[in-house]
């Protein structure tokens, strides 16, 4: 087992994903209710790259401004701060994202349209069950659900053939042989990146139980939808890896969320659609 040199990785931050102190220190006000939108627009100004995300996307059709954006404060004050967190985020998970993972058979496009995929679906069920979520934070929330994956790519190499007649030989998830090789599992390797990022809870909790949606511990509903979005999007063919389809539909993400199988049957059929309106994320 590679846990040891895993936990080497983990322990050292020079090797770890890294986001810019920014988008912590943004995501750090936020859970402020008393936030002020001049102090905001000033700490997202400090990240030039990301202040230019935020005037582009801000302009984009995807989040239809209704008048031009020049500012990060305008963007606040037009779009609304929920959405500008969100921007904010995308930003930093394509520069985290946008790499291929090789051992995983990912490329660095299929991952980054995978995450945005899973990412808006999971805020198109909140709407279409009329759940008690904001679509926002499911969106966000499905974003991050592979960010693990980078982690563990870097010691595929030496086990790559035995996980391959594993696969082969056995039905297990793939989640399970990665615990077997790896001593983590990408849920695990994601959790441990989120809570040194400083990410809210909530959003740790789902990235921990995204696959196994019955041990989350914080927002077991909103974690069940981040499930099934996921899901969706692997049978779909995008963002497929080496563990193919082993991750059934958990029943409980669908007690939970009142999804029933003719719900599945639409999202599946639109997901063509949720692409093409994506347009303008894919190439942030």
């Amino acid at each position: 087992m590679l846990k040891s040199k895993v936990d080497e990785v983990l322990q050292d931050v020079n090797k770890l994903p890294a986001i810019s102190s920014v988008v912590s220190q943004v995501l750090e006000k936020l859970q402020k209710p008393d936030v002020n939108i001049a102090d905001l627009a000033q700490e997202i100004s400090k990240d030039p790259a990301i202040t230019a995300n935020v005037i582009k996307l801000s302009n984009s059709a995807y989040y239809r401004a209704s008048k031009p954006i020049r500012t990060v404060q305008e963007a606040l004050m037009t779009l609304g701060i929920k959405t500008v967190k969100e921007i904010v985020l995308l930003t930093a998970a394509k520069g985290i994202l946008a790499q291929d993972l090789n051992s995983y058979q990912l490329e660095a496009a299929q991952l980054w349209t995978a995450s945005l995929l899973v990412a808006e679906l999971s805020s198109k069920i909140v709407q279409h069950k009329k759940l008690k979520i904001d679509k926002d934070l499911a969106f966000t929330s499905g974003l991050l659900c592979s960010v693990g994956k980078i982690v563990l790519a870097q010691f595929f190499s030496p086990v790559m053939m035995q996980i391959k007649t594993d696969l082969k030989d056995n039905k297990e998830p793939f989640p399970t042989l990665e615990k077997k090789y790896f001593g983590y599992t990408h849920m695990e390797v994601s959790e441990n990146l989120l809570k040194r990022w400083n990410f809210p809870e909530e959003l740790t909790d789902v990235v921990a139980n995204y696959l196994t949606p019955e041990t989350s511990k914080v927002n077991p509903l909103l974690t069940s939808v981040v499930h099934i979005a996921s899901i969706l999007i692997v049978v779909s063919g995008i963002g497929i890896d080496i563990g193919g389809e082993s991750v059934p539909i958990s029943p409980f993400a669908l007690s939970q969320t009142g999804v029933t199988d003719a719900d599945i049957e639409t999202y599946f059929v639109h997901i063509p659609d949720l692409q093409a309106g994506l347009a303008d994320l894919l190439n942030v």
